[in-house]
């Protein structure tokens, strides 16, 4: 058995034979990093020099930009965008429809919700509610964010929050609904 201590090193490998797990309509950018057992379906594009953890699935129509990472074992659920310079740490659920802006921080085990209302078995129709995380913004562990909200540019979110309303540009929120707490100092702005 070959030695695999860096398993990024080489930008497409393949690695235990998974290429299977890629639809070939998969469009690659320059030095893209793949992880083990990752599943990429169909019209996904993936940007220079982005790193995809082990077993991340990447649903239909799902565009990553350049100079990004994402976890390993995080699921993006399809229609997704995420921007350049982006870092979605692991464990992470990305639901469909969602917009993520530039140089934006999620860190682990964040769920976002895109419904209102649970169709399973029931017989309306499903309207999706995207969220939004503008450019710039920092997501903390543990967060969940409901439909339809918008992150704001610069914004963050502390651990542990649960995102009911829209946070604006600049405002740091925290809690259980999460409730602004201060503005972000001009420092730490980017």
């Amino acid at each position: 058995m070959k030695n695999q201590s860096n398993l990024y090193s080489v930008p497409y490998k393949n690695l235990l034979g998974q290429w299977d797990l890629i639809h070939p309509s998969v469009k690659f950018g320059k030095n893209v990093r793949v992880g083990h057992g990752v599943i990429i379906e169909e019209n996904c594009s993936i940007g220079d020099n982005t790193l995809i953890g082990h077993y991340v699935v990447l649903r239909p129509q799902t565009i990553i930009g350049q100079d990004c990472m994402i976890g390993h074992l995080t699921v993006c659920e399809g229609s997704v965008s995420i921007g350049d310079r982006v870092l979605i740490h692991a464990q992470c659920h990305i639901t469909k429809g969602a917009v993520i802006g530039d140089d934006v921080f999620i860190g682990p085990f964040f769920c976002g919700a895109n419904t209102q209302r649970i169709v399973h078995g029931r017989e309306y129709p499903l309207v999706l509610n995207p969220y939004l995380i503008k450019r710039a913004a920092r997501v903390g562990i543990g967060v969940l964010v409901l439909p339809g909200v918008v992150i704001g540019e610069n914004a963050q979110v502390g651990v542990g929050s649960i995102v009911t309303k829209d946070v604006p540009d600049r405002e740091c929120w925290v809690g259980n609904p999460a409730k602004f707490k201060n503005m972000v100092p001009e420092v730490e702005l980017l």
